[in-house]
């Protein structure tokens, strides 16, 4: 019977806590004024960023949370890159190791993901996977999505540091 009192006595403190909780945040919200809606000029001209050399090297997988999302991401990362480049040359290269195969696994699976994935092939993107990788995980090459034998290196981390010395900047995704 005790047990119940108390049982019911910490019910009802959590209750009332989170029911004042909620009333303060909408009392709140309702007198704070609200921010008025910026407008932004979203197409800045005149990068002017000159060619470029990139290497994007994926070695995650994303959070546990939104690993399709982070997938999204690295397109639309990618697509603003081109678009603040263009019309000057832009050499991307796209460098999966370790866990980041993951996107390309989920591609396979997310057909929204695989036509940006295409997409970007279209526009002159280069897709690299870590051999080493798919051995050390056991991933064969017909789990992950538009990757042929010729897409493979050898060892993600040489691969890095040739691209490197050929003039490609690093970028960790």
């Amino acid at each position: 019977m005790r047990r119940r009192v108390f049982l019911l006595g910490i019910s009802t403190t959590c209750a009332l806590g989170v029911g004042y909780a909620a009333a303060k945040f909408e009392l709140l919200e309702r007198l704070m004024p609200r921010p008025a809606q910026a407008t932004f000029n979203l197409h800045v001209p005149g990068g002017n960023y000159g060619p470029q050399k990139v290497v994007y090297h994926v070695n995650e997988k994303g959070s546990w949370r939104d690993r399709d999302g982070e997938a999204f991401r690295l397109v639309h990362v990618i697509n603003n890159h081109i678009r603040a480049v263009e019309p000057e040359d832009l050499k991307v290269e796209v460098l999966f190791h370790g866990n980041g195969v993951d996107l390309l696994q989920r591609a396979k699976r997310n057909p929204q993901l695989a036509v940006m994935f295409d997409e970007l092939r279209k526009r002159g993107v280069t897709f690299r996977v870590c051999a080493n990788t798919l051995t050390a995980y056991g991933i064969p090459l017909e789990a992950l999505h538009g990757v042929r034998q010729t897409d493979l290196v050898q060892a993600a981390v040489a691969e890095i540091v040739k691209l490197e010395r050929d003039g490609y900047s690093y970028i960790r995704f």
